[in-house]
């Protein structure tokens, strides 16, 4: 990335994602260095900001899902990968914010590691999961060399893409959020008509959520969890679902009363059958997401990009937000959270139609508000 444009994406992931203050102790890690130029642009913008760095760069195994590492997976026992370790809790509550700057140099290192060792080291270090959550947080990608072949793009042009993606209006896209959660705030039934897919739940007494560079670069997005055992239908998923450098290509899901009863993948159907597998919660769904950004107009490979294509839906299986529930309900608990995408945009994607109550609020990717 040209320098300007690093010091741009430092400012913004600081300033506006991660909201760090003077004296804050910010956790912040990357694992690849091919990520240097922005970690040591995120490092400087943070100790001049009158705040305290503490570095994991390359391996941080004890973190828990977020660290880990082909070695540390490939090579751990069960008693390992079940271990929980009292240092890293101890750190983590001296910490203040967290920061996550991803992009390995292979991003399918995980490829050949069993999908059961994932899931176990998922599910026993949830506990670190959620601290992270607890304090200020911020998660973003670098685009290296590797997300650039993965979007069949040129390194260059992929940086620059990515680079338009975080540098928006940032007013103009709060004002789209609120106006579609506003809509979808008023409505009880959600129906999502496309090809492959009919597939209907609600979203009584829940509040919206919207992503505007608070925590996630890029961002823009309007995300609910839907009540939980109101799940009915089915979904073919427009892109490939990646977790831990797993392609699971034409994803299906056919859900009752909230549960993943049926299930296919054309690629890597087992690593699909143990994250459904991972928990009870697993086979729920945590997250309805409507894409809102613009600027992203094409599939990437890249999840952080690809669920804030505008004109786009994703549902995660797995842990929902608290912040979208009503007073004294939880939101579905997992130690997963997976976004797959469906495309209803046409002809980038499938096409297809959103019903809220019965009216239809968009069509082919466009809305009708």
């Amino acid at each position: 990335m040209k320098q300007g444009q690093l010091e741009k994406f430092a400012e913004i992931l600081v300033e506006r994602s991660a909201e760090i203050e003077e004296g804050d102790n910010v956790y912040l890690a990357a694992y690849s260095t091919e990520v240097l130029p922005l970690f040591d642009e995120v490092r400087r913008y943070i100790i001049e900001k009158g705040a305290y760095p503490h570095e994991h760069l390359i391996y941080d195994s004890q973190l828990g899902r977020a660290g880990m590492d082909y070695q540390w997976l490939k090579h751990a026992s069960d008693e390992q990968l079940s271990h929980i370790s009292e240092a890293k809790r101890k750190e983590l509550e001296e910490m203040d914010a967290y920061i996550n700057i991803g992009g390995r140099r292979n991003e399918n290192e995980l490829n050949n590691i069993d999908s059961e060792k994932i899931s176990t080291r998922k599910r026993n270090t949830k506990a670190l999961a959620d601290m992270r959550r607890e304090m200020k947080w911020a998660l973003t990608r670098y685009p290296t060399h590797g997300m650039a072949q993965k979007a069949s793009m040129s390194t260059e042009s992929f940086r620059d893409f990515m680079f338009e993606a975080i540098d928006i209006d940032w007013e103009k896209l709060e004002e789209k959020n609120a106006e579609i959660k506003e809509r979808f705030d008023q409505a009880d039934k959600v129906r999502v008509v496309s090809e492959g897919t009919d597939l209907e739940f609600s979203l009584e007494n829940r509040t919206g959520m919207t992503g505007e560079g608070k925590h996630n670069l890029p961002d823009g997005e309007v995300f609910y969890a839907p009540v939980k055992e109101s799940v009915e239908g089915e979904i073919e998923f427009t892109y490939p679902g990646r977790k831990q450098g797993n392609e699971v290509k034409n994803v299906y899901l056919k859900l009752e009363n909230g549960r993943v009863v049926d299930f296919s993948a054309s690629k890597n159907e087992e690593f699909l059958r143990e994250q459904i597998r991972t928990d009870e919660g697993s086979r729920y769904f945590g997250e309805f997401g409507i894409g809102t950004n613009w600027k992203i107009d094409q599939f990437t490979n890249e999840m952080g990009l690809d669920e804030k294509i505008g004109g786009t839906v994703h549902f995660a299986l797995g842990s929902g937000f608290k912040g979208s529930m009503p007073e004294g309900e939880e939101p579905n608990d997992s130690a997963i959270h997976w976004d797959i995408v469906k495309d209803l945009r046409k002809p980038e994607g499938d096409g297809g139609k959103i019903y809220l109550d019965g009216e239809v609020v968009m069509k082919d990717g466009d809305w009708m508000l």
